[in-house]
Parts: C-alpha cells; sequence; structure tokens
C-alpha cells in the first residue's frame, strides 16, 4: 500500500501567513457587522423617552465595548503581525501604503469623535436634556456611517490590491534581482 500524496491541500511552507489570515478576517467580518447592526439600530430606532435613549445609547455602548473594540485590536494585532513577515515587500506596494495612511488618518478621529459624543450624549441624559441627546446621537450616527464607508474603502482597497500607478516588474527585472 503506497502513502497518500496531497495533490490538493494545503503544502508545506507558507508559515504562519493562513493561521495570521483566519483570524484577521473574521475579525474584520465582526467589525464590518458589529458596525452595520450599530448603524441599523442608529438609523431605524426613534426614541422619545429618557427611557428609551438610555436603552438605545447603553446598547450601542456594548456593541462597541464587546465586539468592535476587540474586533479592531484582532484585525490591528493579526494584520500587523502579517505586516512583519515581509515588511519591505509591503512597504514598496502602493496599495498598503494607501491603507496605512488612510488608517493612520482615519481611525483616531473617528473614534475619538465617536467616543466624545457618546460621553456626552450620556452626559446630556443625565441632565434629561432630550434634545441635546437626540442632536448628539444625530451627529454620532453620521460619524458611524463614516466609519462604515472608511472601513469599506480600506477592505475593498486591501482586497482588490490595485496597482495605483505602480508599474509591474518585468521578468528582466526580477531576474537581475534575483542574479545580484
Amino acid at each position: 500500500m503506497s502513502a497518500y500524496q496531497n495533490k490538493h491541500g494545503r503544502r508545506p511552507g507558507r508559515g504562519l501567513r493562513p493561521w495570521l489570515l483566519i483570524p484577521k478576517i473574521l475579525s474584520l467580518c465582526a467589525l464590518l457587522g458589529g458596525f452595520l447592526a450599530a448603524a441599523v439600530l442608529l438609523h431605524a430606532s426613534h426614541p422619545t423617552t429618557h427611557a428609551q435613549w438610555a436603552s438605545l445609547i447603553a446598547t450601542i455602548s456594548t456593541i462597541f465595548t464587546r465586539l468592535i473594540v476587540p474586533a479592531v485590536f484582532c484585525v490591528v494585532l493579526s494584520g500587523i503581525l502579517l505586516y512583519f513577515q515581509h515588511p519591505k515587500v509591503f512597504l514598496k506596494m502602493r496599495w498598503f501604503q494607501v491603507k496605512v495612511v488612510l488608517l493612520i488618518l482615519l481611525l483616531p478621529p473617528l473614534h475619538l469623535t465617536g467616543r466624545s459624543l457618546i460621553h456626552k450624549a450620556r452626559k446630556a441624559l443625565a441632565v434629561d436634556d432630550l434634545d441635546r441627546v437626540a442632536e448628539l446621537m444625530q451627529y454620532f450616527t453620521i460619524t458611524a456611517d463614516l466609519a462604515i464607508l472608511a472601513l469599506v474603502i480600506v477592505i475593498v482597497i486591501g482586497r482588490l490590491k490595485p496597482r495605483l500607478g505602480q508599474r509591474p516588474k518585468t521578468l528582466a527585472e526580477q531576474r537581475d534581482k534575483t542574479a545580484e
């Protein structure tokens, strides 16, 4: 009886990459799903009483603290670990440069804005200023929508890896590089 030969399955030599991609993709799904769930709640609910506003803010806060924030940490950590496998190669690619710049420029302002708005909404709710709560949550809804848009753009760039004007290396250039 001959030994089994794997013709179609995973071949050895890919290292940690598949083991880093799997949690990154799952966390990215959780991140986008959490944002979409929060956006649906924000757009579909029309609270009028103090109790309804308190419930909405508590639900949104739970989605963010229990789903979105851990998913962001997992995505960022696995992305950094993937980057450190081949840092020189990634830094030369324009799609990666654009993706990192977008993340650096968009993630902190959206996070700080959303966090500040929720904090102010809680304070306004504590003093029973429901008009101010409605205004702040409207701004928070816009911030969440912008975060979804930014996330989708970053996902598309990371998935499609567009050249963005970068000329691919010719076969001769690749041979010269390996000959050195």
